[in-house]
């Protein structure tokens, strides 16, 4: 194989090293180096390559494009790049040609007018303008010439830097408020207070209004200072560099403009539509002596990344503990203090006598807090028995999972694990750093019972890998995540958790920092945007619910957050679960699964938009519930509505997510926008930050909604009218019966959905049902979700009724039978229905053998006679009281 050393393919070719290395970290070319050499070498195949990328780079074609080519290695691509380098080329002639008839006419018109002062030439510019369109009818504007100007510019080159915070002062005057430069010059003199040298980032000036103001750097706050001073927040910012007589302000909108479609950054807008910071402007050392040169710093902000725009890892599956533990070495080690571990909501936690730690979480949100942080990449060992008896009750979707979560990345082993055997999965899951796009491996995460394990997760820059017990259970390599500047993450802590009632012992716990390796070369961008604000996002955010508080209902969360931002205080999740029932109400559905409470329920009905618009009406609001059909017909109309909406500071309620790549169902809120609304930004239910989401996706062309819905988008509008908490809670109450005995052809109610339910049941529904077509949640335990919720989720609704309106002497016996109710489901002398095995443990053989269909019946029965005491209790108060 001919070789050539690198010295000579840069003298032969005339191309640099650093250009050679780029074509290498690109994917374009590969280099090798023997044993014992030095330098890098090129093959005769890599040669020929690079006589071509240079041939295309000489027609500028750019890299993205030449690697287009060689990915799919098709002469339409290649013929494709020709076609639009020939269009650029086209538009480039035409805009030349243009601007030579400007330069010509301006020539033959001073020669005609005697022009000999260059004074004139705004005079010449009127007369010239004037007379060319009222004779000849020509573009020749200042608006047509400074696009010509702009599409002649070259590519703006910008770095993205991070300034640091400092405490500065500035030339604002105490007093007067207004900037004294002169002044300030003088007084950072006579205090021996260093001016900062050009290009050293500590003396800035920017303006604010009209005023121009500088801003110096301090090592210490001032003794007696006539200047405002104050902490400069820092943070990123865009910079580039003109000279001092070009036109600063063209250079300021050319910057914003450069920001267009930029997948990684954007102009960090606040939400009152200024900038994070003013425009900033540094001198530099000027490579002209004769010209000024400044440097210009626009604030900017990261972008949240999009999984969809990285390419997959690759999985390997041969390689050993040892070798993945050599490429991902440790910086430091953690051993977790197991007396310093911080429960979070309760879950069993116990230091046993011989040293290990005892954990039974119960529910998943039941957790513990190591108090040991690390930034990405880590690793974390433990040492653990998992208790097989303890595990026997099913609780839970993932019984005998062992997770732990940085930051917002869950990493799970033998998780997937329904009650019914056939859909246990025990898995391997986890969501990838940064990204946070899941990944779930079945019959991967398997673990021995009733011995200690020693498992593994490497987190790392080189491999990403969990192993047990010595064994790679899996292995991946090339993750996007891996090729990210991973020492600009900030350190997270570690939060351990299982689900379920199966034990857990803890013999040890180390949590590891992995080395990373310095880049040599800073990033830098060429960005292209628009003054006019792109992107904006509502302050104060928050998770919407909170499940583990038993805030199941997420319109509830949403109509809450929502009412949060427009001021109101006393409308939060639960009082919206009372006013929609929904804490009240059993749901059953006769045909198909319809969601996860009675809101879900009525909007499953064609044209039914305005349910939601009366809840609103009942607290005084008026609103504009949208369905998605008319957003599809209208997308740029509701679209340009929602962005009035987030500058407003209001967010939107959503409950259709179109082709959502994310895989997130149920209600949420829309927070902001980017990319002048193209991408929105929501939160879901349970989310914890925003999402981000394409238009077209959210809202694709063709869609077609699933049963002919009726969910949308919904616009709160004006408050029409104030409602007294007192008369809103005693409508709620004394309108209950018609939610609790309500029926259609489609669903149920109340005290009804308990009896068809029963009925199924008892008459053999899920007798029909293989064991691959059971689906737990949709055909069984989103209606047990419902009754354990109902049973306590409605108490403090109702006592706040009875204190407004003491005269409902009624509300305390009906505290009492949805305690009754919280009694059958997992609390009544094992004759409760988890006890029988038809609560959150069901499986399908539960429902299927001959005995248990029928007391799980003869339960819900006992809850129907329940809600029917209700009902006659608040028609009683009626009937007497107009009686």
């Amino acid at each position: 194989m001919d070789l050539m050393k690198i010295t000579k393919v840069t003298e032969k070719f005339g191309i640099s090293s650093r250009s050679l290395r780029y074509y290498e970290q690109v994917g374009l070319l590969q280099s090798q180096r023997p044993a014992f050499e030095k330098y890098r070498f090129y093959d005769s195949k890599n040669i020929n390559r690079l006589q071509q990328i240079l041939v295309l780079r000489k027609m500028q074609i750019p890299i993205k494009d030449i690697l287009k080519i060689y990915e799919s290695q098709d002469m339409a691509i290649l013929v494709q790049s020709f076609v639009k380098r020939i269009e650029e080329i086209d538009d480039e002639i035409n805009t030349l040609s243009q601007l030579k008839t400007y330069v010509n006419d301006f020539l033959n018109a001073m020669t005609a007018h005697g022009i000999t002062q260059i004074s004139a030439l705004p005079l010449l510019y009127e007369m010239v303008e004037s007379e060319l369109l009222t004779i000849e009818k020509r573009d020749l504007s200042m608006e047509r010439l400074n696009t010509l100007s702009d599409k002649l510019a070259k590519p703006l080159n910008m770095d993205i830097v991070t300034l640091p915070s400092m405490l500065v002062v500035t030339s604002v005057r105490m007093g007067s408020g207004l900037s004294d430069m002169d002044g300030f010059w003088d007084w950072l003199s006579s205090n021996q207070i260093p001016f900062g040298r050009p290009g050293s980032r500590t003396l800035f000036e920017y303006q604010h209004g009209n005023d121009i103001i500088l801003m110096q750097k301090l090592d210490k706050p001032p003794g007696d200072c006539p200047f405002v001073y104050r902490e400069f927040s820092g943070g990123l910012f865009a910079v580039s560099s003109a000279f001092t007589d070009e036109d600063l302000g063209a250079l300021q909108y050319r910057m914003l403009q450069c920001f267009d479609d930029n997948p990684n950054y954007e102009v960090d807008f606040q939400h009152n539509g200024d900038l994070r910071e003013a425009t900033l402007i540094e001198s530099v050392f000027s490579p002209d002596s004769k010209r000024e040169r400044v440097n210009i710093f626009l604030p900017v902000k990261q972008r949240k990344p999009d999984f969809s725009d990285y390419n997959d890892f690759e999985q390997l599956q041969s390689i050993t503990f040892e070798q993945i533990e050599e490429a991902n070495p440790i910086l430091r080690e953690y051993d977790v203090d197991f007396h310093k571990i911080m429960p979070i909501y309760y879950p069993h936690y116990e230091v046993l006598e011989n040293g290990e730690a005892e954990f039974i979480a119960w529910i998943s949100e039941r957790k513990l807090n190591t108090n040991v942080s690390v930034r990405l990449p880590f690793r974390i060992d433990i040492e653990f028995l998992a208790e097989k008896k303890s595990e026997e009750y099913l609780w839970g979707t993932t019984e005998g999972s062992l997770w732990f979560s940085h930051g917002n990345c869950t990493y799970t082993i033998n998780g997937e694990n329904y009650a019914d055997k056939d859909l246990k999965s025990h898995a391997i899951s986890f969501q990838q750093p940064v990204l946070g796009n899941e990944f779930s491996y079945s019959h991967m995460g398997d673990i021995p019972h009733d011995q200690y394990n020693k498992l593994t997760w490497i987190v790392g820059k080189e491999h990403f890998a969990v192993i047990l017990n010595n064994e790679v259970r899996f292995c991946g390599v090339k993750f996007p995540y891996m090729d990210m500047n991973l020492h600009l993450q900030t350190p997270q802590t570690i939060i351990i958790g299982t689900n379920g009632q199966g034990k857990k012992l803890f013999r040890s716990i180390k949590i590891s920092q992995l080395k990373t390796k310095p880049k040599a070369n800073t990033k830098q961008g060429e960005l292209i945007m628009n003054v006019k604000q792109s992107n904006n996002i509502l302050p104060n955010l928050r998770q919407i619910v909170h499940p583990e508080y038993g805030e199941n209902y997420w319109f509830n969360g949403c109509a809450a957050f929502l009412m949060e931002c427009l001021g109101e205080k006393d409308f939060d999740y639960w009082f919206f679960a009372g006013l929609t029932g929904e804490n009240f109400t059993q749901f059953y559905s006769k045909d198909y699964f319809r969601g996860n409470g009675i809101v879900d329920y009525n909007l499953s009905l064609e044209n039914n938009q305005s349910y939601l618009e009366n809840i609103f009406a009942k607290i005084g609001y008026a609103s504009t519930n949208v369905p998605i059909k008319q957003l599809l017909a209208n997308r740029g109309m509701y679209i340009q509505t929602l962005i009035s909406y987030i500058d407003k500071g209001i967010p939107v309620i959503l409950s259709d997510y179109g082709k959502n790549p994310h895989n997130r169902f149920s209600w949420g809120v829309l927070v902001g926008y980017e990319d002048y609304g193209k991408t929105l930004l929501y939160i879901g239910g349970d989310g914890q930050e925003p999402d981000r989401i394409a238009v077209e996706d959210l809202l694709p062309h063709g869609y077609e909604p699933e049963n002919n819905h009726s969910h949308g988008w919904l616009f709160i509008g004006e408050k029409k009218e104030d409602i007294s908490l007192k008369e809103i809670f005693r409508n709620c109450i004394l309108t209950l019966p018609e939610v609790l005995s309500f029926e259609n052809p489609s669903y149920c109610f109340g005290a009804k959905a308990f009896r068809a339910w029963a009925s199924k049941i008892e008459n053999g529904y899920y007798n029909g049902i293989k064991a691959e077509e059971f689906d737990p949640w949709g055909m069984y335990t989103v209606y047990i979700c419902a009754l354990a919720t109902n049973s306590g989720g409605c108490k403090d609704f109702l006592e706040k009724a009875f204190q407004l309106n003491p005269d409902l002497t009624f509300i305390p016996q009906i505290v009492e039978l949805y305690a009754q109710t919280g009694c059958y489901w997992n609390n009544d002398n094992g004759t409760d229905l988890e006890a029988l095995g038809g609560g959150f443990n069901v499986t399908l053989n539960a429902l299927q053998n001959k005995e248990t269909p029928g007391q799980i019946a003869a339960k819900l029965l006992e809850f129907a006679k329940c809600i029917e005491d209700v009902v006659t209790l608040i028609e009683s108060f009626q009937e007497n009281k107009h009686g």
